[in-house]
């Protein structure tokens, strides 16, 4: 199912800054937010959840006592791999399984009529949505700066959705893309997708910070949503992982674990296959029987 491809530079949306707090809060007071459901059941799990931290080695990363202590819950992946450098395009790749020609991380737009992952589960009925800590509202298509600190919390670069205009220029689509006030909102009314990407804010994920920081956000994160239903049952898969590696010179190898009820019976165990983040694209395609991209997820090796 591959398809012709362009891809473009742009100077992309403006970077908002406490100028326009109106311009936001007027966006925020109008925006569609979609949270759709489904129950298509998959060969070996229900839902599929995906999370990305920034730029860790993974021999730091597996050191840092939090993500230890996740790794303990779940099954380490001791062989798995980003595909590139810099962070962009490894957004790109886990969705599009390529990363179609983009290797900076300034604004890019990919040509309507590259498929992503959203049309192969749209055409299966399987639900979707993407949840971006502190970004401003549903179907933000800019960098946002937090209003009261300045820090620099929310990046497009990180919204893997943003860089396909098969997305953007889809209404529908946009309005899936949330904040985490949607993620909790819909996770209290059990409203939750079936397939998932996470992206929490540059602090949180380690990019502005450190693996510690990180760490610590992803444990305290996740912990509580694994003792939690709506999220969590026998029949759900949660991947950790980071994006790439720091050292540019090193083999870009990147600690991932998998978490969820899926795992239950193999916690603190290893699993040595070789893997990358076309395995993500492929491991949903095999599950919920979706076919394929044309791309590198045609060769890639399931999860599981």
């Amino acid at each position: 199912m591959g398809s012709s491809q362009s891809t473009t530079n742009s100077p992309g949306p403006t970077m908002y800054t406490a100028t326009a707090s109106a311009s936001i809060a007027a966006a925020q007071a109008t925006a569609l937010t979609l949270s759709p459901t489904s129950n298509v059941k998959g060969k070996t799990f229900d839902r599929f959840v995906q999370i990305y931290l920034e730029n860790q080695d993974f021999d730091i990363a597996a050191g840092d006592p939090n993500l230890a202590y996740l790794a303990t819950l779940g099954i380490t992946l001791n062989n798995y791999y980003a595909v590139t450098h810099p962070s962009q395009p490894n957004y790109v790749a886990a969705v599009g399984a390529s990363t179609h020609g983009v290797f900076l991380d300034t604004a890019t737009r990919i040509g309507s009529d590259t498929e992503t992952i959203v049309d192969l589960l749209e055409a299966a009925n399987v639900s979707w949505s993407v949840y971006m800590e502190d970004m401003p509202y549903s179907g933000f298509e800019g960098d946002y700066v937090n209003q009261e600190n300045g820090a620099n919390d929310y990046v497009r670069k990180h919204n893997p959705m943003m860089s396909y205009d098969s997305v953007t220029e889809d209404l529908n689509r946009l309005a899936k893309s949330k904040n985490f006030t949607m993620f909790y909102k819909d996770l209290a009314a059990n409203t939750l997708p079936q397939w998932m990407f996470i992206t929490p804010n540059m602090t949180n994920d380690g990019h502005d910070s450190s693996v510690t920081v990180a760490g610590t956000w992803a444990r305290t994160f996740l912990e509580p949503l694994l003792d939690n239903p709506n999220f969590n049952t026998d029949r759900t898969l949660v991947v950790l992982t980071f994006d790439e590696c720091e050292n540019y010179f090193a083999e870009n190898r990147v600690f991932t674990v998998l978490l969820g009820g899926v795992v239950e019976g193999k916690e603190g165990t290893t699993n040595s296959t070789k893997f990358n983040h076309y395995s993500l694209s492929k491991t949903a395609e095999d599950n919920w029987n979706l076919g394929n991209l044309g791309e590198n997820d045609v060769d890639a090796t399931p999860l599981v």
